[in-house]
């Protein structure tokens, strides 16, 4: 299972953000793949401008998380969740420009 982009991703608050998930390998499609935020199941119902996008198949499934316009309070650890497999952990960090800035400049100093 992966997670292209990396463990960490950052996004400026009010940009929007895909994370997929890519199960590889499978002799047959998976039960379920499902996204959590925490330990809380996430669903289209959570809040305006998410959806959810899932293809089950043998081979290669995947599942993505769209979210339209992100708010500060999307930052949190997410998790695709699979029958067939282990789940992946993600952090999406949501900063403003500024923030984002500051941190760029404070990697540069390292």
């Amino acid at each position: 299972m992966t997670i292209p982009g990396g463990s960490i991703q950052y996004v400026s608050s009010g940009e929007g953000v895909m994370l997929e998930c890519l199960i590889s390998g499978l002799t047959s499609p998976p039960m379920s793949i499902y996204w959590e935020k925490g330990s809380k199941v996430m669903t289209v119902k959570e809040r305006s401008g998410v959806s959810i996008e899932t293809e089950k198949m043998a081979g290669v499934s995947r599942s993505s998380l769209y979210i339209g316009r992100t708010e500060l309070s999307d930052t949190g650890n997410y998790s695709c969740v699979s029958d067939a497999l282990t789940e992946a952990v993600l952090l999406v960090v949501t900063q403003d420009d500024e923030a984002q800035a500051s941190l760029a400049r404070s990697r540069v100093g390292s």
